[in-house]
């Protein structure tokens, strides 16, 4: 995504009040927006969102409306450490997000340019990021897409979460279906990456991950690889372990495979407290903002991009994929195809898929006879892997059923007797 500053001839007025005046940046998803609040008289950012390619035109009605009802329930969250929304608008029927306008830098920028933060530096992103995710989690809301990229570090030290679930709700709602899904390959949480249930935990994964590249400079997993690659590495292979460090016992307990032995908000303020700098330290000096994001194209550990699910764990418990989200100094998901040219051979084996449901939905093994060969054996082996435990979990469960109704037909005659 290419993040540009040039005024434009475009000063249209939009919903009566809001006059844009230059673009922030622009994607697949939509276009941000510098913009000044005619009624309240103050600079604001806009978000134009668009409706993604390939939406069926009686499903955009549909989509719009959605849009703006998540908009209307980010906005009763207000927290300092939260971008905040202050309103949600129509104008000929497409929907426009209206937030907190903040000059800043996001920490992908700075750590792309500063390398590895210092430990009161990643001590205050982490602080805040977990201080805001508590607010949000106490609203009902999950972010889902915690990364460095959506981080802002303003150059008076303020540190703000941004991209809550606008642009990816719209987005997520098309690919459902398909067997797709939105995400950053780098920092998604495994639950995320198999199509399981979202939970506030995903987030947990995300802010320790934050944390994993703020210290160390990358991201806890290949960015510059094949994207699915790189998400099958995150479900089945070994958890990054960070540098020693007054940080690597946070990132090590937020990082935990199964969710429910993550490190709990409180815990992580906790323990991150003693690290922060002293009130009115300065944090990030002035000639990290010398350089701006603004004209650089997003780097790819932060893109948000359109990947096929991963078949989902036997541990998992089935359920629906939840949404996801934009805000200002992110114009939100830039879906991207990951399909390469050359064509599936036919000897290929056929991925697994699961039960076809009610609704006509196409299967995963249709969906991915068009993936690379690469693709289809790492998907085979784990959907292999995935019904050889199925049936023994099976047969365990027959074996115990068989037993009970044993034990109480014996129990049954003996009391009768």
């Amino acid at each position: 995504m290419d993040h540009v500053s040039a005024p434009t001839d475009d000063r249209r007025l939009v919903a009566g009040r809001y006059r844009l005046r230059s673009v922030l940046g622009s994607g697949s998803m939509g276009t941000v927006w510098s913009a000044y609040d005619e009624f309240l008289h103050r600079p604001v950012a806009v978000k134009e969102v668009r409706m993604p390619h390939g939406v069926p035109p009686a499903r955009v009605t549909e989509l719009r409306e959605r849009t703006l009802r998540e908009a209307r329930a980010i906005a009763v969250l207000s927290h300092p450490n939260v971008v905040i929304l202050h309103d949600v608008v129509r104008e000929h029927d497409d929907p426009y997000v209206v937030m907190e306008l903040l000059p800043s830098r996001s920490l992908a920028g700075l750590v792309r340019q500063a390398g590895r933060l210092t430990v009161a530096q990643a001590a205050a992103v982490g602080e805040a990021v977990a201080a805001a995710l508590e607010a949000a989690h106490a609203a009902g809301i999950t972010h889902r897409d915690v990364k460095p990229g959506n981080v802002l570090v303003a150059d008076d030290g303020r540190i703000k979460l941004t991209d809550f679930g606008i642009a990816r709700n719209v987005s997520e709602a098309t690919m459902t279906h398909t067997g797709m899904m939105l995400g950053s390959p780098a920092f998604i949480a495994p639950e995320v990456a198999t199509g399981g249930p979202v939970t506030y935990t995903a987030d947990l994964w995300g802010l320790g991950a934050t944390l994993f590249a703020a210290t160390e400079g990358r991201p806890p997993y290949d960015a510059d690889g094949d994207p699915l690659e790189t998400v099958v590495s995150v479900v089945q292979g070994d958890v990054p372990r960070p540098s020693p460090g007054p940080l690597a016992p946070v990132i090590r307990g937020l990082m935990m495979k199964k969710p429910s032995e993550r490190m709990s908000l409180a815990e992580v303020r906790r323990r991150l407290y003693p690290l922060l700098a002293e009130p009115r330290h300065l944090l990030f000096p002035p000639e990290l903002f010398a350089e701006s994001d603004v004209g650089r194209v997003r780097d790819d550990a932060s893109a948000t991009r359109v990947i096929p699910r991963v078949p989902a764990l036997p541990a998992e418990p089935d359920g629906e994929v939840e949404a996801d989200g934009a805000l200002a100094a992110d114009p939100g998901p830039l879906p991207f195809s990951t399909d390469r040219p050359s064509a599936t051979p036919a000897s290929a084996p056929p991925a697994r898929s699961a039960p076809r449901s009610s609704g006509g939905t196409k299967s995963p093994a249709g969906l991915f006879s068009r993936l690379p060969r690469r693709h289809l054996d790492l998907l085979t082996d784990l959907a292999g892997t995935v019904a050889d435990r199925r049936a023994v979990l099976l047969t365990v469960a027959a074996v115990l059923f068989v037993l009970t109704a044993v034990l109480g037909f014996a129990l049954t005659r003996i009391l009768a007797g």
